[in-house]
């Protein structure tokens, strides 16, 4: 099904195509591709209440992620019939499926914008994540798998983040003081337990090439969030912030587009790493805006880079309101 056939409405520049999925909100980021001559593609659940319709020149409707084997055919229908050359996912539940498939997409003439499955599966475990990222000595917030593993002293001194070891979208993230952090354990599926650390949080957009090379880290201050996603926000400058970030993406040997989240605590000045989403994430039209050229250097095969990290304009604010589009049904 196809709910929207913009055909017409997209200048036909000679650019890629790009299927991004879904894409439902995500209208800021489809049209940094779309401004920069490419063809867009859209794919979503529910393509007549996709606001990224407007955008897209055709937004196909998919079975859920959750379909297996079913939602990945889709996929792979779609772009053989939209001659896809780039699959831009956006759902972190798809990342390592389509990782596994990606020799089936690539015989069809696409690439699809993933990390290896590896990388992928330290990423979305929280709390295997924690344990790289000690294991490489970055600074990261103690983390456990149990009350009963955090020592009492440790554990009366702190309040603390239980959230899903797994999960996008800031959802079912409980903080909580040491007498409530039994109850907020039993509210959560398969939860972690995480030193609170009281600060300003950052986001960090970065983008690694497929030979490799970080080619862009843009760390921004996260103002003020709304439902897991930024709505305010300010892109910085910060050194160690930003070398500390390389350092993580060549030894995690992630590709594509990732979006960092962290915490510089406030009493010592020390920055923490929290997670990291090997995909686009919501705040990245900031980075866009600053100076990030995302679709050129996915287009860029042969990843042509002088060796330094793409500068961007530094004390750029991201200021998001509700607007509403309208749509024939």
């Amino acid at each position: 099904m196809i709910y929207k056939d913009r055909s017409g409405s997209q200048p036909l520049s000679g650019g890629p195509t790009a299927l991004f999925t879904s894409v439902g909100r995500r209208v800021q980021l489809v049209r940094h591709f779309a401004e920069a001559g490419w063809r867009v593609i859209g794919a979503d659940l529910n393509p007549a209440d996709c606001a990224a319709q407007v955008i897209c020149s055709k937004v196909h409707a998919v079975p859920p992620c959750s379909a297996g084997q079913r939602y990945y055919d889709r996929l792979l229908e779609i772009c053989r019939l939209e001659q896809i050359d780039y699959l831009i996912p956006l759902y972190e539940p798809e990342l390592i499926g389509l990782a596994g498939r990606q020799r089936d997409f690539q015989d069809s003439g696409t690439t699809v914008i993933v990390s290896q499955a590896s990388s992928l599966e330290l990423c979305l475990n929280k709390f295997r994540l924690f344990q790289f990222l000690r294991s490489h000595e970055f600074d990261t917030p103690d983390t456990y798998l149990e009350p009963d593993k955090i020592d009492h002293t440790e554990r009366k001194g702190s309040r603390w983040v239980v959230k899903p070891v797994t999960g996008m979208g800031s959802k079912n993230i409980h903080i909580v003081s040491p007498d409530e952090l039994c109850a907020a354990y039993g509210q959560v599926k398969s939860p972690l337990i995480q030193r609170f650390v009281h600060g300003q949080e950052y986001s960090i957009d970065a983008y690694v090439d497929q030979a490799g090379n970080v080619r862009s880290v843009v760390p921004r201050k996260r103002l003020v969030v709304r439902s897991g996603e930024v709505s305010k926000s300010i892109t910085v400058e910060d050194e160690a912030v930003t070398r500390e970030t390389v350092r993580l993406l060549a030894a995690l040997q992630l590709y594509g587009p990732v979006t960092v989240q962290g915490i510089k605590e406030s009493d010592t000045g020390r920055f923490y790493f929290i997670e990291v989403n090997p995909r686009f994430g919501g705040g990245v039209p900031l980075s866009m805006r600053a100076g990030i050229p995302y679709a050129e250097w996915i287009a860029d095969r042969n990843c042509d880079w002088n060796g330094t990290l793409q500068p961007y304009q530094t004390g750029l604010k991201m200021l998001r309101y509700d607007e509403a589009l309208f749509v024939e049904d």
